[in-house]
């Protein structure tokens, strides 16, 4: 391997440490099917109409639904983001904020979530504590938009309904995830040379690069911004990734999956639209929804993100194929927290001392010089 390989190796794993368990996402899993199984069978009377909840679907949204969830710093609750779909529920016959009341109150009728939720500003929050909260927006048919899946959500002032589309933005998401880079052939006969060493095993990347890079840039924005104000939405580093991810696999090779995350975090930026002074960054499944509508009203947001780029940029470009082992886990632990380094470091160290010991190695690949190359691939159109 490379140095720059081991290194998106140490990275990788380090993305596992973020992950939550197998078992923490099948008990959220099972958690908000029957929170959706109790909503479903609510029905109401308002205004001498029947508002029925029955055959409403709950599914997750954002990063559980993504896979580039991130465990929290300092807590161990995580955030699991739902969506109630009302089928039977149009815009003339209730508003967001009725809606929203009608499910606090079904769920209040279970003794159970009666005890644990609490409002939030566009729907309600289950608490399962020290395991995860269970967060649920309503929505209902959008008819203004019948070529696509979209539906109406409470807009963040939770007065109107706008557009979302939460089930095809996921199905573009892993579709470009699943889209492979072309790495460049020097690389494929390295890795395929034949051995007559049992050589200690690579890495293998659990994910698909583009939800990895999503999780690593989310958790450098999570350390970055601890406790302050204006950290840059989840959604917007997840979209603007997306789109440089699918550009600079389409028109470039790479050497190897660091220099490719170099290149997306670099052509992060190009695809910030601005128009007659308005930013936008458009949901690429429904015509009418900007990630970056905030931007346009609190500048800060704007400069933050800004901030962060730049800073994680920097962090990502300090490493170099002659740091030693020890400086690259110190700079590891700068950008992504002590919590999920220390464990890699320890398992780094021993893996390392073990090849040392039966001789399949003298140093580590890390400390060893090897030729630089471009961090913005070659140009293959």
């Amino acid at each position: 391997m490379t140095a720059k390989q081991e290194l998106f190796n140490i990275l990788d794993a380090i993305g596992e440490q973020l992950d939550i368990t197998p078992t923490q996402f099948n008990n959220a899993k099972d958690r908000y099917e029957a929170v959706g199984k109790h909503l479903a069978e609510g029905e109401y009377c308002l205004i001498n109409k029947k508002i029925c909840l029955k055959n409403g679907e709950i599914y997750p949204q954002g990063s559980i639904r993504l896979g580039t969830t991130v465990k929290p710093l300092g807590l161990n609750e995580f955030d699991v983001d739902l969506v109630f779909f009302t089928p039977n529920i149009s815009t003339d016959d209730i508003d967001p904020t009725e809606l929203n009341r009608l499910i606090g109150n079904r769920l209040r009728e279970s003794e159970t979530y009666k005890k644990m939720m609490e409002p939030l500003k566009r729907g309600w929050r289950i608490i399962y504590h020290d395991e995860f909260y269970l967060d649920i927006t309503p929505s209902i048919e959008n008819h203004t938009e019948p070529y696509n899946k979209s539906e109406l959500v409470p807009d963040r002032k939770i007065q109107n309904w706008k557009s979302s589309n939460p089930k095809e933005y996921a199905e573009i998401f892993d579709a470009t995830a699943l889209k492979s880079p072309y790495f460049s052939i020097t690389k494929s006969i390295i890795e395929n040379r034949a051995s007559t060493v049992s050589d200690f095993p690579e890495n293998i990347p659990k994910k698909p690069l583009l939800k990895r890079y999503v999780q690593l840039f989310k958790r450098h924005r999570d350390v970055m911004f601890e406790n302050k104000n204006h950290a840059p939405i989840s959604v917007i580093i997840t979209t603007l990734a997306m789109h440089s991810y699918a550009y600079c696999i389409a028109n470039f090779e790479y050497d190897n999956e660091y220099d490719l995350l170099l290149a997306v975090l670099d052509h992060m930026p190009a695809f910030i639209q601005k128009e007659n002074g308005k930013y936008k960054i458009m949901n690429p499944t429904t015509e009418h929804e900007n990630f970056a509508e905030r931007w346009n009203e609190v500048p800060q947001k704007k400069d933050a993100f800004d901030e962060w780029h730049k800073e994680v940029t920097k962090f990502f470009n300090r490493f170099h194929e002659n740091m030693g082992q020890h400086r690259v886990f110190e700079v590891l632990e700068d950008g992504f927290g002590k919590k999920p380094i220390s464990n890699i470091a320890n398992q780094y160290t021993a893996n390392i001392t073990q090849r040392r010991n039966i001789g399949l190695l003298a140093t580590s690949a890390l400390e060893v010089p090897v030729k630089s190359n471009t961090f913005f691939g070659k140009n293959v159109l």
